[in-house]
């Protein structure tokens, strides 16, 4: 980690302002880029929150896989299917475990 990268961290952790003025994102154009940082950290436009968040869930999905509970990966969610659309209104569960505890399925 270089002395530029600690020092932002640092600020970030300490909530010292890292901008001068608040401003408009410069990446999703639809939030303010706060003096904080905190829409930096998490825009969705940006290429490692969507990395972060698969994985997380590869790594989550893995261990479940070693520890011997069956479970899959960007599963369909078909319990609430519109009668004329045929197809699921929901996106895919992240994770979705078989014979949680009581036999139910989980989310």
């Amino acid at each position: 980690m270089s002395a530029v990268e600690y020092r932002a961290i640092l600020r970030y952790r300490l909530m010292i302002p890292l901008f001068p003025v608040d401003q408009p994102c410069p990446v999703c154009c639809k939030a303010c880029l706060d003096s904080f940082g905190e829409h930096a950290i998490h825009c969705k436009e940006l290429p490692g929150f969507k990395y972060r968040h698969d994985w997380v869930r590869d790594v989550l999905c893995d261990v479940l896989k070693r520890a011997g509970i069956s479970a899959k990966k960007e599963a369909p969610v078909n319990f609430l299917t519109g009668p004329l659309e045929g197809r699921s209104t929901l996106r895919p569960a992240d994770i979705l475990v078989f014979g949680w505890e009581g036999g139910n399925t989980l989310m």
